[in-house]
């Protein structure tokens, strides 16, 4: 495991910059025995060169938009998006998803999301809206087979002891509940290994 970089599109974040993003964000306080399992895994590599997501970050990354970056979006810009995707998603309905195992990548921790029809369906509708309202160049992000970070590696650690302890955390799978998608203002720090960011606004799915 190697220390983590950021991405925008598919080059490096640039320090100080701000990007919006579509995420499904956990609900902790419903999802118990998510938080759960989230917690077990944390404790379980404490010892390990690793940057934690705090819980109120932990996120399913489902879009980046990579036209501009956040000092280019207008307020009414940022209105004219959240719009867009709350009547295009309207009616997709509440649906749960299968989080774990938790798995060890290059710098990485992450938890792998399953099953993929309705969660790869929403990220195709949230895509079909971006590419609509701010075309093409919005959509130079591919954010891969879906999946929930746990934590950034900050040094280098040996993958294989990682996820010897992971497998420990039992159980190692539990259910996220997804109602709802967010459109955020999201900040990375490359030398801290943390993703922050601020709402823009709440799309409900049901």
């Amino acid at each position: 495991m190697k220390p983590f970089v950021f991405r925008h599109g598919t080059g490096k974040w640039p320090e100080g910059e701000t990007l919006l993003h579509v995420y499904a964000i956990p609900d902790l306080a419903r999802d118990r025995e998510l938080g759960e399992l989230v917690a077990g895994c944390r404790t379980a590599l404490a010892e390990y060169p690793l940057t934690f997501v705090e819980d109120r970050w932990l996120h399913i990354t489902i879009s980046q938009i990579t036209d501009a970056f956040g000092t280019g979006y207008s307020a009414s810009s940022r209105a004219e998006l959240a719009s867009a995707l709350s009547a295009d998603l309207a009616g997709f309905g509440t649906f749960e998803l299968t989080i774990g195992s938790c798995l060890a990548q290059s710098s990485v921790v992450m938890f792998d999301v399953h099953p993929d029809e309705r969660i790869g369906a929403l990220g195709s509708a949230v895509h079909a809206t971006i590419g609509r309202v701010r075309g093409e160049a919005a959509l130079g992000y591919n954010a891969g087979v879906p999946h929930m970070s746990l934590a950034y590696a900050n040094g280098v650690a040996d993958n294989a002891d990682i996820q010897r302890d992971l497998r420990r955390v039992r159980p190692g799978h539990a259910v996220m509940r997804i109602s709802s998608v967010f459109l955020v203002e999201v900040t990375v720090s490359a030398a801290a290994k943390t993703v922050t960011w601020s709402p823009i606004a709440e799309i409900p799915l049901d």
